[in-house]
C-alpha cells in the first residue's frame, strides 16, 4: 500500500508540473499579415526591354481589377507611384496597379509626343502586352482593366482605347487631350479631369504657352465628343457645382458613363497629389478634388461585356 501511495503521489506531482508548464507557456503569436508585393516586370519590344512597376496587395483574389497608371512627359513610373496614392487605394479596395515607363520618358499617343512619337514607338502594343502578362501571371480580370494617365499619359489612355478597345473597360485622362485617330470611337467609360488654368494643355484647345510639344491640342469638349456619341449618351450632361469643382455627368446607354470634373483655377496638375519630396512638404489647404479617388469611384463599376 505504501509503495502504491508513493507512486500515486509521484504521478500527481509530475502531472502538476506538466499542467503548470502548459498554463505558463505563452500563446502562439498570430501570423503577421503578408505585405503587399512590389515588383518590376519587363517585356521585350522593338526598341529594347520595356518595364513597369507592379503593386499587388496581399491576399488579392484572382479576377481582381487592374489599373494602369501612365505618367506624363518627362515623368516616370516611380514618380506616379509615389505621388498619387494608388497603392494605398488598391490595398483598401482590392485591385492591382501597374505603372509602366514610357520610351525616353514619353508616350507615342498619336500625333504627340517627344522621342516616342518621332521614333514611332508602338506604345499601344507595349501596354497591350503588359496587360496580357499580368492576366497570365497574376490572374487579373481582363474584363476590368482601366487606364488612367496624366498629360501625355492621359493622351496615351485615349490612344490605347481607340486602338485596342477590347483591352479596356474605362479610361481616366487627367489634363490631356485626344491626339490619336479615333474613328469610330469605342463605346467605353471615360472619366476626365481638367483645370481651367492649364497652360500646357489648354482646356479650350490650342498651343499652350507652357506646352512641351507645341502641338495645337483639341479642346476638352472636342476630345470627349466622340466618346459621348459612341456611348449613346444624352447630348447635355447633368451638372453639379461644388466650387471650385463642376462635375458633369452624361446619361449613357448600358453601364458605361462619361464624367468630367473641371476645377476652376487649376493648372496642369493632378489634383490631390502629394508633393514629390518630404522636404517640400508644407501645410496646405485640402485640395478641391482628389483625382485618384474620383477616377476610381467612377471607373470601377464598368466592365467589358
Amino acid at each position: 500500500m505504501r509503495m502504491a501511495a508513493v507512486r500515486w503521489a509521484t504521478l500527481m506531482a509530475v502531472l502538476a508540473v506538466v499542467v503548470a508548464g502548459c498554463a505558463s507557456a505563452p500563446a502562439a503569436a498570430a501570423p503577421a499579415p503578408s505585405a503587399p508585393t512590389n515588383r518590376t516586370v519587363t517585356l521585350a519590344s522593338s526598341v529594347g526591354p520595356r518595364n513597369a512597376i507592379v503593386h499587388r496587395p496581399s491576399r488579392l483574389p484572382a479576377n481582381s481589377p487592374l489599373v494602369v497608371v501612365i505618367h506624363g512627359a518627362y515623368g516616370s513610373a516611380e514618380q506616379m507611384r509615389s505621388s498619387l496614392g494608388w497603392d494605398a487605394l488598391a490595398d483598401k479596395d482590392g485591385f492591382e496597379v501597374a505603372y509602366p515607363n514610357g520610351f525616353g520618358k514619353f508616350w507615342n499617343a498619336g500625333y504627340c509626343c517627344g522621342i516616342a512619337h518621332t521614333r514611332n514607338v508602338d506604345d499601344v502594343g507595349f501596354l497591350h502586352g503588359l496587360v496580357g502578362q499580368l492576366v497570365t501571371q497574376d490572374g487579373v480580370d481582363p474584363r476590368r482593366v482601366y487606364a488612367v494617365g496624366m498629360s501625355n499619359g492621359a493622351m496615351m489612355t485615349y490612344a490605347w482605347a481607340c486602338a485596342r478597345p477590347e483591352d479596356l473597360a474605362g479610361i481616366g485622362p487627367v489634363a490631356g487631350a485626344l491626339v490619336a485617330p479615333c474613328q469610330p470611337a469605342p463605346a467605353i467609360t471615360v472619366v476626365a479631369v481638367h483645370g481651367t488654368a492649364d497652360r500646357n494643355v489648354p482646356i479650350n484647345g490650342g498651343v499652350g504657352p507652357r506646352s512641351v510639344s507645341h502641338y495645337p491640342y483639341p479642346s476638352l469638349a472636342v476630345s470627349l465628343a466622340p466618346f459621348v456619341a459612341a456611348d449613346g449618351c444624352a447630348p447635355m450632361p447633368k451638372q453639379v457645382d461644388r466650387p471650385p469643382v463642376r462635375v458633369s455627368t452624361w446619361t449613357c446607354s448600358g453601364e458605361r458613363n462619361v464624367t468630367l470634373a473641371v476645377v476652376a483655377g487649376l493648372g496642369h496638375d493632378w489634383p490631390g497629389s502629394r508633393p514629390p519630396s518630404a522636404i517640400k512638404r508644407v501645410v496646405r489647404q485640402t485640395p478641391p478634388l482628389d483625382a485618384t479617388t474620383f477616377l476610381w469611384s467612377h471607373l470601377r463599376t464598368s466592365a467589358l461585356s
